[in-house]
C-alpha cells in the first residue's frame, strides 16, 4: 500500500484523494473501496473494521445498521486546514492551532476521555488522557462522528 495522507472533512468523515470515507457510507461499499488500498478489514466487534496499513495508518470504522457513525483515526497522517491532527501531533500545538483557526473545545462531554471540537464534530485524546505517561500530550486518537448529538 502506498503511503496516505487523509485529510478530516467536518461532520462528513475523512478523505485520502479520491478515497471518501463519509458518515452514511455502507460497510459493504467501504470495505471493497478500503480492501484495494489498505487490504480486507479485521472485525474484533461485530459493528467495528479495523484497518492497518504497513505505512501506519490504523483507522477503526464503526456502524450502525451497517451504515459508517463513527471513524476513529489511531494511526497515520491526518490533517486538517494544514494542521496535522495524528502522526506525532501534541495538545499544546494542536489546540493553539485549531483555536487560531477559530475553533474551540470543550472537556469531553460525549466520551470518556479526551476534548470535543463539536464544530469539527471530534474528540481528541492524548497518551496520558488514556493512561499513559503523565505529561505525554501526544494525540492517542481522534474520532470523528456522525452522530454528534451531545
Amino acid at each position: 500500500m502506498k503511503s496516505l495522507s487523509w485529510e478530516l472533512v467536518p461532520h462528513k468523515g475523512i478523505e485520502s484523494g479520491a478515497v471518501k470515507v463519509f458518515f452514511g457510507m455502507e460497510r459493504a461499499l467501504l470495505r471493497s473501496i478500503l480492501s484495494e488500498f489498505v487490504g480486507p478489514p479485521k472485525s474484533f466487534q461485530p459493528d467495528e473494521d479495523d484497518y492497518e496499513a504497513e505505512d501506519g495508518t490504523w483507522i477503526r470504522l464503526r456502524f450502525d445498521s451497517d451504515k459508517l457513525r463513527d471513524i476513529e483515526f489511531l494511526g497515520g497522517s491526518l490533517f486538517f486546514a494544514g494542521t496535522q491532527l495524528h502522526h506525532g501531533a501534541h495538545w499544546e500545538v494542536l489546540q493553539k492551532s485549531l483555536a487560531a483557526q477559530g475553533h474551540s473545545f470543550r472537556e469531553t462531554e460525549w466520551l470518556g476521555d479526551g476534548f470535543d471540537f463539536v464544530g469539527l464534530g471530534i474528540n481528541i485524546a492524548t497518551h496520558e488522557q488514556l493512561g499513559g505517561d503523565e505529561g505525554d500530550d501526544g494525540v492517542e486518537w481522534i474520532i470523528a462522528s456522525g452522530d454528534w448529538s451531545c
